[in-house]
């Protein structure tokens, strides 16, 4: 007699087969979803770097300067003495050259939820951050190697204490006694440092390149946020 469908022995082998299958593509799936994430998140910062050439332009070489002026913001905001008055934000001041990219689908929080509530004062923030020195009336001029100068780095956010500001102060670090915070800190810091194992980073220049947090700051020997003029 001819036998018709499967046996329970047939379809559970077949059952076993796909699951097995299932577990070898799902992690190349999530390699593959990490990857497109990873790349649109270099892309929005590239944009950051379009708007801001734009802006010099626009501005006789000037960066969009959100705080009163300093010719060495290490020395006189070393305590935090020159915050005020701030002139708004960076970002809003980019706006006009349709600036879209402010958010990475990486970051947990990219519109910065959690800094409303926390802290309702606080400014408008995004998934990037731009370098305290150029915004205390920096002209492209006095970058001395733009190729090896941060200027954008990506937020730290999530968790219970995100970082609640546009911009981070490299001199605000553990080597400043007299700093009101540590920005430069890996973990607790600014800076998001892990986000895609590495982190993202804009140049003066104009370049996007992830690069692990030693890379970018491990003092004596490695500094690339700060402004060498």
């Amino acid at each position: 007699m001819r036998r018709s469908g499967f046996t329970l022995i047939e379809l559970l082998v077949v059952i076993a087969i796909l699951a097995i299958l299932a577990a070898l593509l799902f992690p190349v799936f999530q390699r593959a979803k990490g990857a497109a994430k990873a790349t649109e998140c270099l892309s929005s910062m590239r944009q950051l770097g379009v708007a801001t050439q734009l802006y010099l332009s626009d501005f006789d070489g000037r960066y969009p300067q959100t705080k009163t002026t300093s010719a060495d913001p290490a020395v006189d905001d070393s305590d935090g003495g020159i915050e005020e008055p701030e002139y708004g934000t960076v970002f809003e001041l980019l706006a006009p050259y349709k600036l879209k990219g402010l958010v990475c689908d990486e970051d947990p929080d990219p519109r910065g939820l959690a800094c409303a509530t926390l802290n309702p004062d606080a400014p408008a923030v995004t998934s990037y951050l731009v370098t305290g020195y150029f915004v205390f009336g920096l002209n492209e001029s006095q970058v001395g190697q733009p190729a090896a100068t941060i200027s954008f780095a990506e937020r730290r956010s999530g968790g219970d204490t995100p970082y609640c500001d546009t911009l981070y102060r490299p001199w605000w670090n553990r080597l400043n006694r007299i700093a009101p915070e540590d920005d430069m800190n890996p973990e607790t810091g600014a800076v998001a440092t892990t986000r895609h194992v590495k982190s993202n980073f804009l140049f003066t220049d104009g370049h996007v390149k992830p690069m692990a947090w030693s890379q970018t700051w491990a003092p004596p020997t490695v500094d690339v946020h700060r402004v060498v003029r």
